[in-house]
């Protein structure tokens, strides 16, 4: 399990908020949204961690849109899933709206469909980030392997 004390660990962490929050929510608005946000911070810490992973700074916001410009310009990989680079602005809406607009709510269907994606997501970052290590591990195994082989018996001893 990711711990939370990395930005990736933080988007984990937000995405089961929102994923317990969904199946309590019962048609709950307020619940609804709450999860909506959750969608929304996991998404953020997920790119985030991404940025920060290659070195590239980033300003304090919540807009999905200017963290995928940012990513752009540093050439950093965000393992984008088209729904997620489809609904940017709709996920930085969620962050905004669900918490200062009084009547705003969000669809039950919305929170449904976006939770698979974010789902989707973490997973290809967590996917990703596994092949990484396993090929900087590769070689070392590699060479560890060689040096701790047995040497072949003499036929004549």
């Amino acid at each position: 399990m990711a711990s939370a004390s990395t930005l990736y660990g933080k988007a984990a962490s937000n995405y089961r908020a929102a994923k317990t929050l969904l199946d309590y929510a019962s048609g709950d608005e307020e619940q609804l949204n709450m999860a909506g946000f959750h969608l929304q911070q996991a998404v953020e810490f997920a790119m985030k961690y991404l940025l920060e992973q290659d070195g590239v700074e980033y300003p304090r916001t919540h807009d999905i849109d200017q963290l995928i410009r940012i990513a752009n310009e540093g050439k950093v990989d965000l393992l984008l899933t088209e729904y997620i680079e489809d609904h940017a602005e709709m996920f930085s809406q969620w962050e905004a709206k669900s918490r200062y607009i009084l009547d705003y709510s969000i669809e039950q269907k919305k929170i449904e469909r976006a939770l698979k994606a974010v789902d989707e997501y973490l997973t290809a970052i967590a996917d990703e980030e596994k092949r990484q290590i396993a090929t900087a591990e590769a070689p070392e195994e590699t060479e560890g392997a060689e040096e701790n082989q047995v040497p072949p018996m003499d036929a004549e001893d």
